[in-house]
């Protein structure tokens, strides 16, 4: 099942980047949302918004070179944004249509603990390694920030490349989360008085933010019901 659902979504994972006076700065991730050119990344990646681009890379059918010398770069802007959810809505530029699943689109509400995520990323474009992995887990906890922004913890090590990517749920393979990275509790109990005391964690729990904060700025560019 991992295998189908992962080649059901890697096509649509891509590389975001910024073009730097030339040079190419790896990003994260970001993923197709919607067959004209819209995709979801973390808000925090595309704070800066001159000279973003996304690169589509090959679904990993076969065994491919680590990195490319070459990519075929699209550029992208930013069509919405919610900083306090860390999501961001992007367009790519030239007018193109993207094939993308049927009814891939889920919720967090959809989400048990225990239940088998697959989280999809580019795990260490900055080290230049321009392959998507999979890698599966189990959904660990769902809780509510300090800003109440739902949070869906799972017990895969995502790496900074990851961020940005898609959570799928494997039962239904439906998209429940917009990987934001490795879950830092004092980043959760912001403002108790005593977190700057407490030590670091080295943990192995990720998490991603609820999709439903990515469909909602889907529904506020006017996305659905105009497939």
């Amino acid at each position: 099942m991992l295998q189908a659902i992962s080649q059901k979504f890697r096509g649509g994972c891509l590389m975001l980047v910024r073009d730097n006076a030339g040079a190419v700065d790896f990003l994260g991730t970001a993923f197709v949302v919607h067959a004209q050119g819209y995709l979801l990344t973390a808000a925090h990646l595309v704070a800066e918004t001159e000279g973003l681009r996304v690169v589509p890379t090959s679904s990993g059918g076969e065994f491919q070179p680590i990195s490319f010398d070459r990519v075929a770069a699209m550029a992208v802007s930013v069509a919405r944004r919610d900083s306090a959810h860390d999501v961001a809505l992007l367009k790519i530029d030239q007018g193109l249509d993207i094939s993308v699943p049927d009814d891939f689109l889920g919720s967090g509400d959809n989400v048990l603990p225990g239940a088998s995520v697959m989280s999809l990323g580019y795990s260490f474009g900055h080290d230049q390694i321009h392959t998507p992995l999979t890698v599966g887990g189990f959904a660990a906890a769902k809780i509510r920030s300090y800003n109440e922004t739902r949070l869906i913890l799972f017990d895969n090590m995502v790496q900074n490349g990851d961020i940005g990517g898609p959570l799928v749920h494997v039962t239904d393979g439906h998209v429940v989360g917009i990987i934001s990275g490795r879950f830092e509790p004092a980043d959760v109990v912001h403002g108790s008085a005593d977190w700057e005391r407490r030590p670091p964690h080295n943990t192995n729990i990720s998490f991603a933010v609820d999709i439903d904060y990515g469909t909602a700025l889907m529904r506020a560019e006017g996305l659905f019901g105009h497939e």
